[in-house]
């Protein structure tokens, strides 16, 4: 619509520049006064000298007043609105009031009834258009006056140019002698149909009723004028059936007029009732289609139109980010290529080996199904597919889901679920192991005590002691793996250096000879921001790990710990020279309840595990690197800062 009035505003501006150029040329032929070319073409000097530059104020007026002025355009169509009511009242009351010859004495005269005077349609029309013209001027836009106003001078200026065409004076002649020029009359039509159609739809006011209804205007006002014309004539013959017959065809032709005027009435109103209808229906079908872009567009899952034959005929912007295509790119292609044809279960669909229509048939079977990215991954998505039956065929429209995030989580509730269940089970065993052991222990201890064999009884309470304290570090363990798991922790800014050296002064107590020697290369002055309590976990698991498994028969054994900053990555390292797992034990790293040298320690398998789950719950990760001696670990962290 807005494209429509732009239109219409440039034609406007075509019309008050046409009303300038003709004004200006006939101002310009009068000054000259060529007398020979007025002798053999006096038609050419139809226009008056007042009325053509009575034109160009009017032009440049409606072109003033587009522009978006409102005081210039007023005073230039006020002199033109005096103009023609001076003129009508001359014809009205015969009168010379000597506007006619004011400005400029004709230098010829081409049979008008007072040299220089205009018509008085000519003149009726300068009014009408004035008028129409300094009301817009005021209102800076339409309304019904200048509706009407403009809408008689188009009706005139019309029947004029229609009677130049058909030859009937009458149409240009309300007088004898006195007619509308053919430039008048299209520099008229022109004004008025700008007026008319310019800011016409924003004020409410519909197009093509007005020009239907102008057409008819015009056919009704011609017909009356023949009508009128065939009554004179029959009034001057001298024989009564001549006059007779003139009035009987004057009469038919009265019929004639009435009957036209009923059938094109009831026509441009049909026209009216029916063009508002479709506009209605065009509106509301224009607001339903946009609702539906909207809410496609808008999708979060990829909608996708597929033809029988299994050539995509639309697809949403949400297909773009679930297949990498944009949409433009897939249209008119294969379904095959966003689904090659591969089930949810790895098997081929049938048919799927024969081209387009062999995937659309697999397409429509819907389901979950093998996408493929642009790239060339494949990735899990599930289709809910709708068969739609349109007069040119039958098409698919099908709504798309990456569940390729549902997959993994599946997975992993999975594996979580696997691994609760060997947590309950060994859990289970390790605490009723220690727990049997010891009650078999204490009924011996009984027995000895009651036949006081002291020296075998404190062997027996040394025994029940190490199952307790077996006992206790599990539980300790699964109580330090549940409170990883559950607890809420806030990232803190805090030194790595101090933790390492905290956890390196609690484990001293794990060696008795302590040997060990613990580096600590982190800076003192560096910080970090993570959760503290993670961390202290993650490099206590580690560090107590080093201590069990080093090397008796290494004379200095150590283990040196450092931390790295890359970025926003925190890269923590430590490394033993102690004995090191075997090759074919390292794929049960970091496994539950995994004692890779049970002979050495009497732990319950559960350090390394916790410690990788920790490093996760930060959003890192953690691997192992074997060494020529000894062992070397990694965690990776992000830094929260």
């Amino acid at each position: 619509m807005q494209r429509d009035d732009r239109q219409w505003r440039l034609t406007g501006f075509s019309a008050g520049l046409w009303c300038i150029i003709v004004g200006v040329g006939m101002i310009v032929f009068w000054l000259a006064e060529p007398v020979e070319l007025a002798a053999r073409h006096p038609e050419i000097f139809g226009m008056k000298f007042n009325a053509a530059l009575a034109f160009t104020l009017l032009g440049g007026a409606f072109v003033a007043a587009l522009s978006g002025y409102r005081t210039l355009p007023f005073l230039a169509a006020l002199p033109v609105f005096v103009y023609g009511v001076i003129a009508l009242a001359q014809h009205v009351f015969g009168v010379d009031l000597g506007i006619d010859r004011l400005l400029y004495d004709p230098f010829t005269d081409i049979g008008t009834s007072v040299p220089g005077r205009i018509a008085p349609n000519t003149a009726l029309c300068f009014i009408l258009i004035s008028l129409a013209l300094m009301r817009r001027a005021l209102r800076g836009g339409s309304d019904i006056v200048q509706l009407v106003c403009s809408y008689a001078a188009v009706a005139i200026a019309a029947t004029s140019l229609v009677g130049y065409l058909i030859d009937f004076d009458t149409a240009h002649d309300w007088i004898v002698h006195t007619r509308m020029s053919v430039q008048s009359a299209t520099c008229f039509l022109a004004l008025g149909v700008g007026i008319l159609f310019v800011g016409a739809r924003p004020a409410g006011y519909q197009r093509m009723a007005i020009a239907a209804s102008l057409g008819v205007a015009t056919y009704l006002i011609l017909l009356t004028l023949a009508y009128l014309k065939v009554s004179a004539q029959a009034t001057r013959l001298p024989f009564a059936i001549d006059r007779e017959g003139i009035s009987s065809i004057a009469g038919t032709l009265l019929d004639l007029i009435l009957l036209s005027g009923l059938i094109y009435a009831g026509l441009v109103a049909y026209s009216y009732w029916n063009s508002r209808r479709y506009r209605e229906s065009a509106s509301h079908l224009s607001e339903s289609q946009d609702r539906l872009a909207a809410i496609i567009n808008n999708a979060v899952d990829g909608i996708l139109t597929v033809s029988a034959n299994g050539t995509i005929l639309s697809a949403n912007p949400a297909c773009q980010r679930i297949f990498g295509h944009a949409p433009a790119d897939v249209v008119g292609r294969p379904i095959r290529l966003l689904l090659p044809g591969r089930l949810a279960g790895g098997g081929e669909a049938a048919g799927s080996d024969h081209g387009g229509a062999a995937s659309a048939g697999c397409f429509v079977t819907g389901g979950e199904m093998d996408g493929q990215r642009k790239d060339g991954r494949i990735f899990p998505v599930e289709l809910s597919v709708a068969k739609v039956e349109l007069a040119e065929g039958t098409v698919y429209t099908a709504i798309i889901r990456d569940i390729s995030e549902r997959k993994h989580f599946e997975r992993q509730l999975l594996a979580a679920n696997a691994e609760l269940e060997e947590f309950a089970y060994r859990t289970s065993h390790d605490l009723r192991s220690p727990i049997a052991s010891s009650i078999g222990l204490l009924n011996i201890s009984r027995e000895l005590l009651e036949n006081g064999e002291y020296d075998a009884l404190s062997g027996a309470l040394e025994r029940m002691e190490r199952n307790f304290t077996r006992l206790d570090q599990l539980i300790q363990n699964i109580i330090v793996l549940t409170r990883d798991r559950l607890m809420e922790e806030e990232d803190q800014r805090f030194s790595p250096f101090d933790v390492v050296q905290n956890q390196a002064d609690s484990l001293a107590t794990l060696e008795e000879d302590g040997r060990v020697r613990i580096a600590n290369h982190i800076p003192p002055e560096l910080t970090i921001v993570s959760k503290p309590s993670k961390f202290e976990v993650i490099v206590g698991n580690l560090l107590s790990n080093a201590i069990k498994y080093h090397d008796p028969q290494e004379p200095d054994p150590r283990v040196d710990v450092r931390l790295e900053e890359h970025g926003g990555t925190i890269r923590f390292v430590v490394e033993d020279n102690g004995i090191g797992v075997p090759e074919e034990k390292r794929p049960l790293l970091f496994r539950m309840f995994k004692r890779l040298h049970p002979s050495r320690s009497f732990g319950s398998g559960l350090g390394l595990y916790i410690m990788k789950k920790s490093a996760e719950s930060l959003g890192g990760a953690v691997r192992y690197e074997a060494k020529d001696k000894g062992s070397r670990f990694i965690v990776e962290l992000p830094n929260g800062e």
